[in-house]
């Protein structure tokens, strides 16, 4: 029995379905990623403790950002793979990479150069070695070889983009050149491979312990992990199974892992050295898979009132423009620059108004151009 269904047999709704580039809830996910990170060091900002120990009830909000757009940037562009494929017979890595760079490079270099000039005006204090890491998509490598964990605030957050330009750097290859068989397994596979990973990162390459959320051989699960949801949305006889799992329950139940379980076992498992490295192995690959479980559901479940929450306009408007936010964000929510909650408000109005003018003066022309280089993709 094979484990994923080929494309040929599918049906006509489902043929339909994918012919859809862009995912249902998707953008909603990305607004919801992304206000996570917004709460997270907004509370960070405010410079009164009690102020800020009283708003920080949740947790580990920001890491739990990341973690669900590292599973929706795996999921998405396999998605995208599996499209030009089945379309076309091929995957341009070429047209690949010149998408990706029109898509990532215009706003995530722009504000390197923001940085460098306040840096050279004297506003904010950070090394050309910081600079020049995050230029080169080297971050989350050189924090931890040259400066042992320690970098400026300002480019902080390029870890995360650096993780996810290592993972186009791979993933799309091993996609494009193995057999169309292999590929979906592969996926599976490096998915589960998570814990295998951080042991193999602690033994044999121990310049990088204790640096496992940050660099690329001990995060690839998460995002391989949507790799792996992408290929089931691509099975006629998966999406008829994820049709039938229960929307709120899922949704509910990966709220209560990732917002309750997974922080109280982290604070009870403090003392207890065998169980916080158990956790360390496995946690990270069990958070990429109930992410992933609601983003299938939300995906290819049953429409009612959660569907209709992650496509409501609003929601899809901030995930849109998710990316210009992230980006935008680490200028105005330094720790401690808020004095209290109202100029932490007019703070996220600023990265609102900036996120929307870099979005449509920025990202909206080199999405444009972007969209002329898909292949068997409908934009």
């Amino acid at each position: 029995m094979q484990l994923f269904t080929p494309a040929q047999n599918d049906t006509s709704s489902s043929r339909q379905a994918r012919s859809q580039s862009h995912l249902a809830s998707l953008d909603g996910a990305r607004a919801f990623s992304i206000l996570l990170v917004l709460i997270d060091h907004g509370i960070s900002s405010v410079s009164n403790e009690t102020a800020a120990e009283k708003y920080n009830f949740l947790p580990n909000l920001g890491h739990i950002g990341v973690s669900t757009f590292f599973v929706i940037s795996g999921l998405l562009i396999t998605w995208l793979l599996i499209k030009e494929r089945d379309a076309t017979g091929s995957v341009s890595l070429s047209n690949f990479y010149i998408r990706r760079a029109l898509r990532i490079l215009p706003v995530y270099y722009l504000l390197i150069l923001t940085v460098s000039i306040l840096k050279e005006l004297g506003y904010i204090s950070i090394g050309w070695l910081d600079i020049f890491s995050a230029f080169t998509f080297t971050h989350n490598y050189y924090t931890h070889l040259v400066t042992n964990g320690a970098h400026a605030w300002w480019l902080g957050h390029t870890w995360s983009l650096c993780i996810e330009e290592q993972f186009y750097l791979v993933w799309p290859s091993l996609f494009a050149f193995l057999p169309r068989r292999f590929s979906p397994r592969l996926a599976v596979a490096l998915a589960f491979s998570g814990p295998l990973l951080r042991l193999m990162n602690y033994y044999f390459l121990p310049a990088f312990r204790g640096a496992e959320n940050d660099v690329f051989q001990t995060r690839i699960d998460i995002l391989m992990v949507g790799c792996a949801a992408a290929f089931l949305l691509n099975s006629p006889r998966w999406r008829v199974r994820i049709h039938a799992i229960p929307v709120w329950p899922t949704i509910i139940l990966t709220a209560l892992f990732l917002f309750g379980l997974e922080p109280v076992l982290s604070s009870l498992s403090a003392n207890h050295p065998l169980l916080v490295n158990l956790l360390r192995l496995t946690m990270p690959t069990v958070e990429g898979l109930v992410i992933a479980a609601s983003l299938l559901v939300l995906i290819a479940g049953k429409h009612g009132v959660a569907f209709w929450i992650f496509n409501f306009p609003l929601m899809n408007h901030f995930g849109r423009l998710s990316y210009s936010l992230y980006i935008w964000q680490q200028l105005f929510l330094a720790p401690g620059s808020a004095k209290n909650l109202v100029a932490l408000s007019l703070r996220m109005t600023l990265i609102y108004l900036v996120a929307l003018c870099s979005y449509h003066f920025l990202e909206q022309p080199f999405l444009k151009l972007r969209s002329r280089l898909r292949r068997g993709v409908a934009v």
